[in-house]
Formats: C-alpha cells, structure tokens, sequence
C-alpha cells in the first residue's frame, strides 16, 4: 500500500515543479492611457482617466499570447478629468452618483483568442447598474514579454440608468452614447497595479 501512495506523491511533487512554466503569470500595469469621448449640443468632448487598478493573468508561450484569465479593473469615478475643468467634472460625477457609486468596475468572466484579438466577456458595473458587455481588445507581445492591449467600447449611459449631463439651464445637453478608448501596456509581476 506504501507505493502506490508514494507514487502518487512524487507525481504530485512533479507537477508542481512543471506547473509554474504552464502556468499564467500574474500582469501589471507599466503604462496607460484610457480617455472617456462622447458629444454634446454645443461641441464634442473627452474626458481622460487618472486612476486605474488593474489585475489578471496572462500565458505566454513562444512570445505569443495564449490565454487571459481573472481580469478585474476598477476605476474611481473622481479621477475621471475633463479639459473643461471642475464645472463638467462636477456634471460627470454628478450622472454617476459617484457620492453612492464612487467606482466604476469590470469583472472578466471569459475569454477566447482568435489570433491577435482577446474576445472578452465580462460585467460592467457603474452608477449602481450592471450589464455583461463583450469587447474585442487587440494584443500585442512586445519587449520583455510586455503586453499591449488597445480596444474601445460604446456605450449610452440610458443602459446603466444614468442621466446625460445638462449645463446652462438645460440649453447644452452631452449625447448619451459615450466612447471608453483604452490603451495598456502590461508587465509580469504580482499584484494589484496602481496607477
């Protein structure tokens, strides 16, 4: 009886040797840029993104991306900036309730690659709503097993029962379709990337 157990543990013992190489390797952010775009009656505008969290993990095999798993990025609704400064800031943060919802996040539940194009699945929740989105992220390997993933996603803010922004007694009003462009560069390491 004593060998089979010990065959069994020395089987055990291996795969955890040969796992990490097949594993997937915790990412962070090394850099980002993600901008909110959207219209209005009188001009188009966009806001950008200060503060981003971001956690997942990533395969790579021969230099080419393999699998993604356990996305999570999470986003305070307050460092969301526009260019036109705190009044338009203050009618953004307003439409979110970000007093009761202050961060805007998204939950990966699954993803497929068709060659350099992650087709994700996933939760995007804002405003108090959520809805299952799908997005199509380009990704690239670069350097040092970097990952750069770019994509956009057009949404109308209705969906998540928010309220357009109006200014000027309602004489200006933003359209209710807004554009989230994205473009992270990812790193190996552990953790939650801040930045």
């Amino acid at each position: 009886m004593k060998k089979p157990i010990i065959s069994l543990l020395l089987i055990i013992t291996f795969l955890m040797v040969i796992d990490p190489v097949q594993a997937q390797t915790p990412y962070h952010i090394k850099s980002e840029k993600i901008t909110v775009a959207g219209s209005s009656s009188l001009h188009d505008w966009v806001s950008e993104v200060t503060t981003v969290e971001w956690s997942g993990s990533l395969k790579l095999v021969d230099g080419q991306l393999t699998d993604v798993a356990s996305v999570r990025v999470k986003i305070p609704v307050t460092s969301i900036k526009s260019d036109n400064g705190r009044i338009m800031d203050g009618k953004t943060y307003d439409a979110f309730n970000s007093e009761k919802y202050p961060t805007i996040t998204y939950q990966m539940s699954e993803a497929t690659l068709s060659g350099d194009v992650i087709k994700a699945t996933g939760t995007l929740t804002m405003a108090g709503a959520s809805k299952v989105i799908s997005l199509d992220v380009k990704a690239s390997v670069i350097s040092a097993g970097d990952v750069q993933l770019t994509g956009s996603y057009t949404l109308n803010m209705r969906d998540y029962k928010m309220t357009p922004p109006t200014a000027v007694m309602g004489t200006i009003k933003v359209g209710e379709e807004v554009t989230i462009n994205f473009d992270l560069t990812l790193s190996p390491g552990q953790g939650i990337s801040k930045k």
